[in-house]
């Protein structure tokens, strides 16, 4: 279970670093607001799957291609201000999830609209 404490920590360490490096980056393709909604870090600590959205846009493709461009950027200053020897390999993947849940939710808001609410 220490493994799995460990890469728990990193990964929100990783997840609270990440907004602060950003910052530093002049790539248009990341001047949008950006949310890393988790970070999954494998117990070896050898890779971290970090989940984000975009806010106010729907061309999080050209996010994830800014990040994936960056990544080695990120993952030197996420070893700098974790005072590790070595930080996991970064694997940026858009967060569906927030766009499904909404539409889910217009959805069942249509439904009870049309058939009366309950």
């Amino acid at each position: 279970m220490q493994g799995v404490d460990r890469s728990r920590r990193v990964g929100h360490a990783i997840q609270r670093e990440l907004p602060e490096l950003l910052r530093t980056l002049k790539d248009p393709r990341l001047d949008a607001l950006i949310n890393f909604s988790s970070v999954e870090v494998t117990p070896d600590l050898s890779l971290a799957k970090i989940y984000f959205t975009r806010i106010g846009s729907d061309d999080a493709q050209e996010t994830l291609e800014g990040l994936q461009h960056a990544s080695g950027f990120l993952r030197r200053g996420i070893a700098q201000r974790l005072n590790t020897r070595r930080a996991p390999k970064l694997e940026f993947v858009i967060d569906h999830l927030p766009s499904q849940s909404s539409r889910i939710d217009q959805l069942l808001r249509a439904a009870a609209d049309k058939h009366g609410r309950f």
